[in-house]
């Protein structure tokens, strides 16, 4: 999940329905979504307009994990643990791609992803999503969205997914706002990513959340890319960060230095990517000085390979400095709170891939917690049931003692409809 509602949280079977404020940032929005007519009807020069998008509807049953945000300083006090609770997000996204081009080698671009999405179903009224929405929240400077609808097994918001403004030329690019930095090489982990932290099992895997920042890329002089961001100090999750990268490709591989300071913390890594006998490999290192824990360290290597037979194939191993190989040391709390994406030290992941016809892919995605030994299963299925159509349905499996990592999920089924215009 990747929306969140107000602090005002309505607890679950309040019947109640509540309309929000408005955008916080709504003069800016404004602006932003004027900006292509306000520029055509000046005529100040060429005006190039992409309109893309897609219209969704994931449905999915699962059973309540008992954890509530409420009681992130109590995690052991748990409520409605194992309820059978269904889901069915109705979502449509409008993605907007318009550039000025001020002179052939230098424009302006305005780059917004904008969505409605109501959810219906028991879900709602749970905790597990109210802490998925809590998180989203925590980690965004602005406030680009608003509730439009929130009672009994029903919340309804619309929101800018994305939106940012750029300024590119032959030298640079400048982008302001909110978008997605992607850093870091690992397919199921990425320590490098300091900007957009992604858990392996959520649902909608293709969903990144952008970070409110200022990007600025200076494009390559003597084979040097160098990349500084910042994002301003905002709420817990969207801590003011200095970050710089440079990358240079060395022979046929690209290496990367990484470094800068989260909060009061430093931080130091690379990455590295290339071709090794017809395998792509992979790895990223961050070490991190903390300022309110244990310095620590974190690593990411894998490596995949097309085989014959239209199969895919990856492994993964991760190292996570931050976690711990005892469960009854493990920080839940930190979980709940979204400062951390895994509780474990050691994991290793797979994935593999079929086409087994042109409209038919079949998937699989495993994690194992070497310590605790539970582990994550994602079987799934693709169907392209026409141009622009695509079907999906999947099974998300935890495995494992309660109190291990993959043991308190429970069990999803997952469908999938989704037209791409």
């Amino acid at each position: 999940m990747n929306t969140l509602p107000r602090n005002d949280v309505i607890a679950s079977g309040a019947k109640q329905s509540r309309i929000r404020r408005p955008f916080s940032a709504r003069d800016a929005i404004v602006l932003l979504i004027l900006f292509p007519a306000v520029l055509s009807a000046a005529d100040f020069g060429p005006l190039d307009t992409d309109f893309s998008g897609y219209v969704k509807s994931l449905n999915f049953f699962t059973q309540t994990s008992g954890l509530n945000p409420e009681l992130v300083d109590r995690p052991l006090a748990l409520t409605k643990e194992n309820s059978n609770v269904f889901s069915s997000l109705e979502r449509v996204r409008l993605q907007l791609n318009t550039s000025y081009n001020i002179t052939e080698e230098k424009r302006v671009r305005l780059k917004m992803d904008y969505d409605h999405q109501p959810y219906f179903g028991t879900f709602v009224s749970t905790g597990d999503f109210r802490i998925a929405k809590r998180q989203t929240e925590e980690r965004q400077f602005l406030d680009l969205s608003q509730t439009l609808v929130e009672e009994d097994n029903v919340f309804y918001e619309h929101r800018l997914y994305r939106v940012s403004l750029a300024y590119e030329s032959q030298l640079f690019d400048l982008e302001i706002g909110r978008q997605q930095i992607p850093w870091g090489v690992g397919q199921f982990f990425t320590p490098t990513d300091l900007f957009n932290p992604f858990n392996p099992t959520q649902i909608e895997l293709e969903e990144r959340d952008g970070v409110d920042a200022v990007n600025l890329t200076v494009k390559k002089a003597f084979g040097v890319k160098t990349q500084l961001v910042y994002t301003p100090g905002g709420k817990q999750l969207h801590p003011q960060r200095y970050l710089g990268r440079i990358s240079r490709d060395i022979k046929s591989y690209e290496f990367g230095i990484l470094g800068g300071r989260v909060k009061r913390d430093h931080a130091l890594g690379f990455d590295l990517q290339g071709n090794l006998k017809g395998s792509a490999v992979r790895g990223e290192f961050l070490y991190r000085e903390a300022s309110l824990e244990k310095d620590f360290i974190k690593f990411t290597v894998n490596a995949d390979y097309n085989f014959p037979h239209n199969i895919y194939g990856l492994l993964e191993y991760h190292f996570n400095g931050q976690g711990r190989r005892d469960q009854d040391d493990y920080q839940l709390d930190r979980l709940i709170r979204g400062e951390i994406q895994q509780l474990g030290k050691n994991f290793l992941a797979t994935s593999l891939g079929y086409d087994a016809t042109s409209l038919i892919r079949i998937e699989s995605r495993a994690i194992w917690n070497i310590d605790d030994t539970s582990f994550f299963f994602r079987p799934e299925i693709q169907y392209e049931l026409m141009t622009n159509v695509l079907l999906t349905g999947g099974i998300q499996l935890y495995l494992g003692a309660n109190d291990d990592e993959f043991g308190r999920p429970k069990h999803l089924f997952l469908g999938e409809v989704k037209y791409t215009y």
